[in-house]
């Protein structure tokens, strides 16, 4: 038996499977099969021309606790009653994904699981999705039988805010660079941080206050973001002149309703 589930950006796809008859507490965890469905993983990756997926131990960490709460409860699914979604279940061990999936399987060994899932459509899109960098496998064994997940990512960079900032900043001096201005000076104005942050408890951007709240300011633009080295339409709209009074630029990590496993929220302003 087996399940697949995948979350591309915010959206999370979760199939419900049928019961299964074994459930035992304190079941032993199968390394050596995670080891041995990592490699399988990775041969069907490599026959497809995908790049090979690293083990994660976070997500392992998820893969394998979800693993033991399908054998307590005598089921396979992606979610039971109770139980976090897989975004936030990563959320939980740290990891911060802008792509997650997930499949599932139980079966008599690990090969036998893995055959499963290549042959199922859903299942196999996981296992050979380029948007995914990363995997974590939790195996289960309970009596003669093995339950397997198998958690798949696309993982941000970790940053510090200190970072975080650093990384924004460099994408403006880059992007003015490619056109042949010069890079505007930045102005520190430690504001545009808390009202990123705020536009993130909020969950709604709101760059049209930027103007009348920080004194001089004569345009501002406002932007979630995965990927701090991307910049949105609006901001190279902004920075395609030549921007000469310099700019003010406020950047948060933060989760919302609306992004429960955290993105980057940006101000850029200008004067």
């Amino acid at each position: 038996m087996i399940g697949s589930s995948i979350r591309p950006l915010s959206i999370l796809v979760a199939l419900f499977l049928a019961f299964v008859p074994f459930a035992r507490a304190q079941d032993p965890i199968e390394t050596s099969a995670e080891q041995q469905l990592l490699t399988l993983v990775n041969q069907e990756r490599r026959k497809a021309g995908v790049p090979p997926l690293t083990l994660d131990e976070r997500l392992t960490r998820a893969a394998r606790k979800h693993s033991q709460l399908m054998i307590n409860r005598d089921a396979l699914s992606h979610q039971f009653p109770g139980e976090d979604p897989l975004l936030l279940r990563l959320t939980a061990e740290n990891v911060r994904t802008d792509h997650d999936g997930e499949n599932i399987a139980l079966n008599g060994d690990v090969a036998s699981a893995h055959v499963a899932l290549m042959e199922s459509p859903k299942h196999r899109a996981n296992i050979l999705s380029r948007q995914f960098d990363v995997i974590g496998i939790g195996v289960v064994r309970s009596d003669d039988l093995v339950y397997v997940t198998e958690d798949f990512a696309h993982v941000m960079p970790n940053y510090s805010d200190f970072e975080a900032d650093a990384a924004a900043q460099q994408a403006i001096t880059d992007y003015t660079r490619s056109l042949g201005l010069p890079v505007p000076q930045r102005k520190s104005r430690t504001q545009l941080t808390h009202m990123a942050c705020e536009m993130a408890r909020r969950d709604k951007l709101a760059s049209s206050q930027v103007p009348h709240d920080v004194p001089g300011v004569t345009s501002a633009v406002a932007w979630t973001a995965t990927d701090l080295h991307e910049l949105p339409p609006g901001a190279k709209k902004i920075l395609s002149q030549p921007i000469t009074s310099g700019y003010s630029l406020g950047v948060c990590f933060a989760t919302s309703a609306s992004q429960p496993g955290g993105v980057y929220w940006l101000l850029l302003a200008t004067y």
